[in-house]
């Protein structure tokens, strides 16, 4: 399991490098910068004698657009400052750095401009990752994300002006594909998703294209 998360951490650093160039020949697309602040609920389906909990989150996301439908590299960052509604849980306070690929699903032409559905593939680099064998206090684990952008700017807020009218509503299920013991369960937890939902609002000069 240590190598499927090196040889993804090596894919993850190539898609990046991909865009880089990619987004050097294209003038009319640059890097999109999104601040999207929310809350973050876990355990609310598969506890395995753990508790769930909800905090205040906030997503800082870097995605860079290429001329290549799927690929779509993104990087960026989330913490829940203020912790989660379990005391003393480290693993939630402390900051979360990623870096994958965004996989189209379904575009917004399908729902006249409402809806956007994703499926990023993302490398984490947490607090207690990296599996029973990382004895560092971080690790690296690979997570598969389903996203959905509602995008309630765009039809509804842009008398408001060009930023409210780029505004979208999401709701996030991340799930670890490489999931780590949980202390006192003797089996891994292969389905226990995270649920993430808020507002995302984007800077830069990249547009949302439609698919």
């Amino acid at each position: 399991m240590r190598g499927v998360r090196s040889k993804a951490l090596r894919v993850a650093l190539l898609l990046l490098s991909v865009a880089w160039r990619d987004t050097g020949a294209q003038s009319d697309h640059g890097p999109v910068f999104l601040l999207e602040p929310g809350l973050l609920s876990d355990n609310f389906i598969s506890s395995r004698n753990r508790t769930s909990s909800t905090g205040f989150n906030v997503r800082f996301e870097t995605r860079f657009p290429t001329r290549h439908r799927l690929l779509t590299p993104v990087i960026g960052a989330a913490v829940e400052p203020y912790g989660t509604s379990i005391a003393g849980d480290a693993a939630h306070n402390t900051p979360r750095l990623f870096a994958g690929n965004i996989f189209p699903v379904w575009g917004p032409r399908r729902t006249k401009g409402w809806l956007t559905v994703e499926a990023p593939l993302l490398i984490y680099y947490t607090y207690g990752g990296g599996g029973e064998h990382n004895h560092r206090l971080y690790g690296r684990d690979i997570y598969a994300q389903l996203a959905t952008r509602i995008h309630i700017g765009q039809k509804m807020l842009r008398d408001l002006g060009r930023v409210w009218s780029r505004v979208d509503a999401y709701g996030f299920l991340e799930q670890n594909l490489t999931p780590n013991k949980v202390f006192g369960v003797r089996h891994k937890d292969y389905f226990n998703p995270i649920a993430l939902v808020g507002i995302s609002i984007p800077f830069g000069d990249g547009e949302r294209a439609p698919q």
